[in-house]
């Protein structure tokens, strides 16, 4: 059962099931199978049971395998971040969420499993597709219009594809996320003011320590967050930057690109005495830093404050350290208090994000009908859309890239016309008798061979 946590997207539509043909394109009377979306996020479930549940990188594929080899589900797409870690599937059954959230939350972590279905929810179809969308516009994101899920997201579906858990209707779905995050990051002021938990850390420091000029910083771990914090203590006049990694190479690379120093991991305790501020942000499955080390390193530095800004899920810092004298420690759930930089310009932008939201919506639909119903149709809709784009793309040519809404308006106008134009050919094939010979007169009519042919 769904406690009464569960989140529910803010874009409301109705479920409609993405049916299927049986043979020669006549639909079937039960769906075999339903798109879901089922995980937890930081809207639903604190640090500590976001950090048990957390998949790293080396064993999403097994993840996958497992959960993908089970009766229920069909194919399906891993996502696990510091904010939310969630199972995008096609599952067989009109108790899909239910078998999948149960599935899901049997392995491959600790959890037990009431604890899990007390955080966890679980969507379909449209409801799971908006929310799918709204995850790769950065909208779900604990500091909104963050960028960096997009890449994430591209990321498990590239690992999806390599161990052969993708099929063609999950394709669809998740591709068309990605489309409307970058569409998104592209056409809307969400784009223009990017904002990251990096840019949450930095301000952290500014609250905490006022003017950073001059102080000392350590950075452990050389990912993509760190790469962006080191930048923006740079830009604040930082001191002494020392960069350190368990991998030293990355260490090198990092701290040559930001004028700091590459550090090896064992010798942090040469330099803590010239920092007052420690970043950290590893995959390791461990605690970088206990009370005990800590405690030791600021008797070096004769208990001078500390600030401590951990990154990780699972967290890098044992949060017994916050009880060490001097040392003040914030994990990633305790940024949301600056997450407001920029924050009534970018929710501005979250009505123009929303509108591509339900474009995509839309655009994925007609993908899965035309997918359902025939070939011909799918490639109708293909070649539709390739006009319509390079038409749109010349006309774009001409307005000014920060004229967004008459780019906007045009974009709408496009896609208007391309769903009433398909809305048409897609219902006759649906609904026709003889939907073989339908087929052969609307790929004759639209030599759409030919252009499949050419776009291969």
């Amino acid at each position: 059962m769904r406690s009464n946590r569960v989140y529910q997207p803010r874009v409301q539509v109705g479920i409609r099931p993405v049916s299927r043909p049986g043979a020669y394109g006549r639909k079937s009377v039960t769906p075999p199978s339903k798109f879901v979306a089922v995980g937890l996020s930081h809207k639903t479930a604190p640090l500590e049971i976001r950090e048990k549940v957390f998949i790293p990188e080396s064993s999403v594929g097994q993840c996958l395998r497992r959960l993908v080899d089970r009766e229920v589900i069909e194919a399906g797409v891993l996502l696990s971040t510091c904010n939310r870690t969630e199972l995008y599937a096609m599952a067989r059954g009109e108790d899909a969420p239910d078998h999948v959230l149960q599935s899901f939350g049997w392995w491959p972590h600790e959890l037990p499993l009431d604890t899990w279905r007390r955080y966890a929810y679980g969507l379909t179809d449209d409801e799971a597709i908006v929310h799918l969308l709204r995850v790769a516009g950065g909208l779900e994101s604990m500091i909104l219009g963050e960028a960096q899920v997009l890449g994430q997201l591209k990321e498990a579906l590239a690992q999806a594809r390599r161990e052969g858990r993708v099929d063609p209707r999950l394709q669809i779905i998740v591709q068309g996320a990605l489309r409307a995050g970058k569409r998104v990051r592209h056409e809307t002021d969400l784009g223009r003011r990017p904002v990251s938990v990096s840019h949450a850390a930095v301000a952290k420091c500014q609250e905490v320590l006022g003017d950073l000029a001059g102080r000392g910083a350590l950075v452990v771990g050389a990912g993509t967050m760190n790469q962006i914090a080191l930048r923006l203590l740079k830009n604040q006049r930082i001191g002494d930057v020392y960069v350190t990694s368990r991998t030293s190479e990355r260490a090198d690379r990092l701290a040559a690109l930001v004028g700091g120093t590459p550090l090896e991991f064992d010798h942090i305790d040469d330099v803590i005495e010239r920092i007052d501020i420690i970043i950290s942000s590893t995959s390791a499955a461990q605690h970088v830093f206990d009370a005990t080390r800590i405690q030791h390193l600021q008797a070096h530095r004769h208990l001078r404050p500390l600030l401590i800004i951990d990154l990780a899920v699972p967290r890098d810092v044992d949060p017994g350290v916050d009880r060490v004298p001097g040392v003040h420690l914030f994990n990633i759930d305790d940024l949301q208090s600056v997450a407001t930089i920029n924050l009534e310009e970018r929710k501005a932008s979250t009505p123009a994000a929303e509108w591509i939201v339900a474009q995509e919506l839309a655009r994925i639909r007609r993908a899965l009908e035309a997918r359902g119903s025939a070939p011909a149709v799918e490639a109708l809709v293909r070649r539709i859309e390739r006009l319509r784009d390079s038409e749109l793309d010349r006309q774009l040519a001409g307005i000014a890239p920060d004229d967004l809404r008459t780019r906007s308006a045009m974009r709408r106008l496009a896609e208007g016309l391309t769903a009433k134009f398909l809305d048409g050919p897609v219902r006759s094939l649906r609904n026709s008798p003889d939907p073989v010979l339908e087929a052969s007169v609307l790929a004759d009519a639209f030599d759409l061979e030919s252009d499949e042919a050419s776009h291969a």
